[in-house]
């Protein structure tokens, strides 16, 4: 299996590699930094490259727990062969961003309006948290909304991964009272979960990437709901330049 180097290092921008198998249109390699396709949060871009040709990489998905990195060719690949990879920053970054502001904004409907998230969907661009159980929010709730959570970003609250036991991490995210009945939907083969702790206001079992510090988000507008069903609503959010 694919050794996810991101798990520790979400900063981590270059790495070396080996083939370990090919697709019809990819590679697997024994390791990445490249976050496949998952969770609400996209599949990483960028570049692979051996010593005489360069590969760009469409997208990043998981299957059977390896991670198959799509390329635009898959000339002159060889199993057994070195390569190096190159991440697109600039996209990965923003997924960093956009996804801890979705812990933090979850996190404070979840203290607020006592709503969980029941779906993600995260893009650099404008990103979605499906909300339930709530009403419809004005425009002007949203423009509050967006100032008390981007007061919390200001906070400068550190972004700590760790890792625990499956049964211990299960206890420590319900004394935190966290959505623990997503943890059920995690396989009995997975015996450890990485946690992500944002100080002492979120803790989240999660495999994403994450900033560092809730400061590096900078700020978010929500820009509006749509309602999807009874007393469920999709918050848009994206963030300010």
């Amino acid at each position: 299996m694919t050794e996810r180097l991101y798990l520790k290092d979400c900063y981590l921008k270059e790495f070396i590699a080996k083939i370990i198998d090919l697709t019809s249109n990819g590679v697997i390699l024994d390791q990445t930094s490249f976050y496949p396709l998952s969770g609400g949060q996209l599949g990483d871009n960028g570049i692979l490259k051996t010593a005489t040709n360069s590969y760009e990489v469409l997208n990043t998905i998981q299957k059977q727990g390896n991670i198959i990195h799509e390329l635009n060719s898959l000339e002159k690949l060889e199993i057994g062969q070195s390569i190096q990879g190159k991440l697109d920053w600039k996209q990965r970054y923003g997924q960093m961003r956009v996804h801890t502001a979705q812990h933090i904004i979850s996190r404070y409907f979840q203290l607020n309006h006592n709503a969980e998230t029941v779906s993600t969907h995260l893009k650099n661009t404008e990103s979605r948290v499906d909300l339930h159980p709530i009403g419809k929010l004005s425009p002007e709730n949203l423009s509050t909304i967006s100032d008390e959570i981007n007061e919390i970003f200001g906070r400068k609250m550190h972004v700590i991964i760790s890792f625990l036991p499956r049964e211990e991490a299960i206890e420590f995210l319900k004394e935190k009272e966290y959505q623990t009945k997503y943890l059920d939907m995690v396989p009995s083969s997975v015996k450890e979960f990485r946690i992500v702790s944002i100080n002492d206001y979120d803790w989240a079992a999660c495999a994403g990437t994450h900033v560092k510090n809730t400061a590096e988000i900078g700020k978010v507008s929500l820009n509006k709901t749509k309602n999807k069903g009874k007393l469920r609503e999709r918050i848009t959010y994206s963030l300010i330049p």
